[in-house]
């Protein structure tokens, strides 16, 4: 439950101000950019929705995929050295929490990934990935000029994380990084982008701004949960595929903003 509510909350909230952070970007840039950045927007909802429902194993294994570099881009910006691949190093930061996740939390884990996907993955696949994208991780550090106490810091993390990950429940340890990890630095990073310093209440106006889509999405879950036949089984697989869906567009509007010219200076 408290996991749930954590992600029903803060993790929806986190992405439903997008089109708002759109026409930020846009009003910066050019007005006829807005429509392009729509159209984008809109269109990655609806590929997201039919891939889910047409192909959910190419669906599924984008979904990790874009998230994995979804949340190492949003765990390390603003302290990323250029002189490192940004690309695969935001990959291979989300995608060592995917795997360790899925590795201690196996059993759950594989069981879900089968039921949208009919694929039984092994559990040495998830294993031997996180060690390889673990070994990676730690050439990257050698490598980079980041200061150590960052990633000093980010061990002591990933080893909180798989502590937690070990004692909780699959939805509770997703969850917890997905809320704790990711939505609330999200949200931050998100009110320093649309308003500026001396606006009084940014948060609230932030609220204000993104309740709309917060309820509107909170009712088709319900009403998916109320007035579609689905075993109960089923319920935690078609809650990270509704997750999934709505991760899609609001990646694509995260890295826009990163790479806009106030996200920079902020």
């Amino acid at each position: 439950m408290i996991a749930s509510v954590g992600i029903l909350s803060f993790g929806i909230l986190h992405g439903a101000n997008d089109l708002k952070i759109i026409a930020k970007k846009s009003s910066n840039e050019s007005k006829k950019n807005y429509l392009k950045f729509l159209t984008i927007y809109m269109v990655v909802v609806l590929l997201g929705i039919l891939f889910f429902f047409y192909i959910p194993k190419i669906a599924l294994f984008s979904f990790v995929f874009v998230s994995c570099y979804h949340f190492g881009e949003q765990h390390w910006n603003g302290r990323f050295n250029k002189k490192l691949n940004s690309l695969l190093f935001y990959f291979n930061y989300g995608a060592i929490i995917f795997f360790l996740l899925f590795t201690i939390q196996y059993s759950p884990s594989s069981e879900i990934i089968y039921q949208i996907t009919s694929i039984k993955i092994p559990y040495n696949f998830f294993l031997i990935s996180l060690i390889i994208c673990f070994l990676v991780f730690s050439i990257n550090v050698i490598m980079s000029k980041i200061k150590l106490y960052y990633f000093t810091l980010e061990f002591l993390l990933l080893g909180v994380l798989a502590i937690l990950f070990s004692k909780a429940t699959l939805l509770f340890g997703f969850g917890l990084y997905f809320v704790l990890w990711h939505s609330i630095p999200s949200l931050n990073s998100q009110i320093n982008y649309i308003y500026s310093h001396n606006v009084r209440g940014p948060f609230f106006l932030y609220i204000k701004s993104a309740l709309l889509y917060w309820i509107i999405a909170l009712i088709g879950l319900a009403l998916f949960y109320f007035y579609i036949d689905v075993p109960q089984e089923q319920y935690l697989s078609i809650f990270f595929s509704f997750l999934a869906a709505i991760t899609f567009p609001h990646a694509v509007v995260m890295n826009l903003m990163f790479h806009s010219k106030d996200s920079n200076e902020d």
